[in-house]
């Protein structure tokens, strides 16, 4: 282990504590808001999924929470964590995800004043409830290490140079491949280098708040520390009306200086690569659990604004956080997701145009 990442382990060490369009306006819920803080950070960017090409509208309500970027996501399809290739599918899928809807969006995002941000991700196999294994990707063999690693340059230095061409404002290299990062090293620098060699914007890599973020050791060749925001701010026995936003507040200080020590340790602002809650009582006990299809879940739209006015209040002026991109928005009404994550439509619309600084 190199000494950066000893450094941030003993930091953690010490420190851890465990489809028809809408033209609707955000917020049209109601909110509490006069709290909110407007954040002093850069990036206040949404992640925008969309199957088919969006209407105007869903750029115009993006826009107008005060948003800085909207961030797209494509794919690179593995079969298994353990087969080393990736298959890039740059035509066809969601519209969000394609080279020809990314090079749409990014022009329309323009003509609105928002910028872009590349998060390319690798998909493993088929859905699973479960969630992705991107983590696991990993090989006994240096051989299949080696084939992996040429297939993922290629992959990523395809985006590298389509971020490039819609002069993309960040391009992430990575998300949550645990244990690639933490057992290849010396391949990210490479790649970094040779990104670098084709795009002139700024990188970096989403880790796992819980695992590859303390393991990383090439921070230093990125211009961000890139993190998976979903933080727990509450105990397991603390759900729904019972959690304030006070005690919200106090769970984000409790991970604040962990955060914070990441940023001396690196020389490096933090980027919340996700910052997402769902819209039921289990928010902000688990952030990043997804609902299980079929599972009865009553929505909860008041928690999720919560949670996002306690993120505002606690860390909207954090001098070491340079930005949070939310998870996520849809074209679609938000009746098909009463329990998601997307704030559209819901109480929690209000808080971020606030806390973006479109409001007040």
């Amino acid at each position: 282990m190199g000494a950066l990442a000893f450094l941030l382990g003993l930091v953690f060490g010490i420190a851890c504590t465990d489809r028809p369009e809408s033209s609707e306006e955000p917020g049209t819920a109601s909110a509490e808001v006069s709290d909110v803080p407007a954040a002093t950070f850069d990036i206040r960017a949404v992640t925008l999924d969309a199957r088919d090409r969006p209407s105007d509208d869903v750029l115009d309500a993006i826009a107008s929470l005060g948003a800085s970027d909207i961030t797209l996501i494509p794919f690179g399809f593995q079969e298994t964590p353990h087969t080393p290739a990736i298959r890039r599918h740059t035509d066809g899928g969601w519209y969000s995800e394609s080279t020809r809807g990314i090079r749409d969006l990014a022009s329309r995002a323009a003509a609105r004043d928002l910028g872009v941000i590349l998060k390319p991700h690798i998909w493993i196999g088929h859905y699973s409830a479960d969630g992705q294994e991107r983590d696991a990707i990993g090989f006994d063999a240096e051989g299949d290490w080696a084939s992996w690693e040429v297939e993922y340059r290629e992959f990523m230095l395809y985006y590298a140079r389509l971020a490039e061409e819609v002069d993309a404002r960040a391009l992430v290299i990575g998300c949550e491949l645990n244990r690639a990062v933490r057992e290849r090293p010396a391949f990210w620098r490479s790649l970094i280098a040779e990104v670098r060699s084709v795009y002139d914007g700024k990188l970096t890599y989403a880790a796992n708040w819980s695992e590859d973020l303390r393991q990383i050791e090439f921070w230093d060749a990125l211009d961000y520390v890139g993190v998976q925001a979903y933080f727990p701010l509450v105990h397991d026995s603390t759900r729904g009306d019972s959690v304030t936003v006070e005690q919200l507040q106090a769970g984000w200080d409790r991970h604040a200086h962990q955060l914070e020590a990441i940023h001396r340790a690196t020389g490096r602002p933090l980027l919340f690569t996700e910052l997402g809650y769902r819209s039921d009582p289990d928010a902000a006990r688990a952030p990043w659990r997804w609902p299980e299809d079929g599972e009865k879940v009553e929505p909860d739209p008041a928690m999720q604004a919560r949670c996002y006015r306690a993120f505002f209040q606690a860390l909207g002026s954090a001098n070491w956080l340079g930005g949070a991109i939310v998870w996520k928005w849809h074209p679609e009404p938000e009746s098909k997701r009463p329990t998601g994550f997307t704030p559209q439509n819901k109480p929690a619309a209000a808080i971020l145009r606030q806390g973006f600084g479109a409001a007040g």
